[in-house]
């Protein structure tokens, strides 16, 4: 808990869309791609298993800033976008943000973001005295801001003009924001916000189609970036598999998307380090790249898509914590860094960690050792041994009888809390109507 009358800490949070943990050196010693991630969480304090609430922006990022699962919804439809982002914004109504829960403690506080469903119509700017949405049909930016690409300018001059838009490209191109072309916005609001601060900046750069400017790529040419885009949209409109050269250049252009997105913290822990902020680092969720044959981040709950890179810096402590955290608790330990007189990283940790697709279609319980998972359209549960099958490729729950039943146990009692939590909303919801007519 923070202390009365402590003096704040000012705060700085950096959400990555789409970054997989594996690909972060300070995770896993084998990726060379993240230098400055990896030298700035060193000096800090990082955490290995870190693990998403769910595999999708949706599922994730309400529940990191409010603690909370979103709701069910009977209604719910995949493809129904306005729909899906109508009821973000009513669990973002529901409950207190991060956001706000800070300002309450006198933070002046901001917030960037790239990310088409975190935005004013989805409720995220609540408890934002700054608000800022980096997009191609947004007020707060010009398109220069967007991308610094000249491909892009010309891909999009070209692709609009064809009948039809067969790709699919005035949805898509929401998608291409560039953090160099907004950094200064970041910079911006450094200079100007009171102290102390909170500052939250969401970046899109390693999320599909990745779209790395050429002086932050080492694999991927223009042409092969730009190819391995087209040819996974095609395969993903047409429903084919996509061939083994374009799988070899989609993760070539990936890699090089989270190169650019560790320039991008590079360029950050310069900016902020006259302000001495505590910085918190995480991905949103990670990214398959062809793993189970998967591309991108589908309703699937595999580690690729739920396990994330997560790092503390200067909250006092450094090291290294190997026990499980899940995103949920973000919002209370965001709070509790406000205080300068310590921190405990083990507050946060947990050995069963949830995690969920959108609606509840499906959901896991994560321990150090397995991975049970219930899906609820086919009815079936499926068992992974971590340790023995790092790829979660063979379900053995035939096998562990004992462990399936107490990780069913957890789930089980997960689903009673939450039915008695709609329960109690429900009635509140129901004498707050009633009141308001007398």
């Amino acid at each position: 808990m923070t202390s009365p009358g402590a003096e704040r800490r000012n705060l700085v949070f950096v959400t990555v869309d789409s970054l997989r943990a594996d690909h972060c050196g300070f995770v896993d010693p084998d990726s060379s791609l993240t230098p400055a991630i990896d030298r700035v969480a060193g000096d800090g304090l990082s955490f290995t298993q870190a693990i998403a609430a769910g595999p999708r922006t949706p599922s994730s990022v309400p529940v990191l800033f409010t603690g909370e699962f979103v709701a069910e919804d009977p209604e719910w439809s995949m493809g129904d976008w306005r729909g899906r982002q109508q009821r973000i914004g009513r669990h973002m109504a529901r409950f207190s943000h991060l956001s706000e829960r800070l300002g309450a403690m006198g933070y002046e506080t901001a917030g960037i973001t790239a990310n088409p469903w975190t935005t004013r119509e989805s409720n995220f700017d609540a408890g934002f005295d700054r608000f800022f949405e980096i997009s191609a049909d947004s007020d707060d930016i010009s398109s220069t801001q967007l991308s610094d690409s000249t491909l892009f300018k010309l891909a999009d001059t070209g692709l609009d003009a064809l009948p039809g838009d067969p790709l699919g490209w005035s949805d898509k191109k929401e998608w291409f924001s560039q953090w160099p072309g907004s950094f200064e916005l970041v910079t911006e609001q450094l200079s100007d916000l009171s102290e102390p601060f909170f500052l939250w900046v969401f970046v899109l750069d390693s999320h599909q189609p990745y779209i790395t400017p050429r002086r932050f790529r080492e694999e991927a040419s223009a042409w092969r970036m730009y190819y391995s885009i087209l040819r996974y949209w095609y395969g993903e409109s047409a429903d084919e598999a996509i061939p083994d050269h374009a799988r070899e250049m989609i993760g070539a252009a990936y890699r090089d998307a989270v190169r650019s997105v560790d320039a991008f913290v590079d360029e950050l822990a310069d900016a902020v380090a006259p302000h001495d902020p505590v910085t918190v680092f995480c991905a949103d969720h990670g990214e398959a790249v062809g793993d189970h044959g998967n591309f991108g981040h589908p309703q699937a709950l595999y580690d690729e898509n739920i396990r994330v890179p997560m790092f503390v810096h200067n909250a006092g402590v450094r090291g290294q914590v190997d026990e499980q955290v899940s995103l949920r608790s973000l919002p209370d330990m965001l709070t509790d860094l406000a205080d300068p007189t310590g921190f405990d990283p083990t507050a946060y940790t947990d050995r069963a960690v949830l995690s969920k697709t959108e609606n509840d279609r499906r959901r896991a319980v994560r321990t150090p050792s397995w991975k049970l998972v219930r899906d609820r359209e086919t009815a079936t549960e499926r068992l992974y041994d971590l340790h023995e099958d790092s790829d979660e490729t063979e379900d053995v729950s035939a096998d562990h009888g004992a462990v399936v039943e107490s990780l069913s146990a957890v789930l089980d009692r997960h689903d009673r809390t939450r039915t008695e939590k709609a329960s109690i909303r429900r009635v509140t919801d129901d004498l707050a109507a009633e009141d308001a007519t007398i």
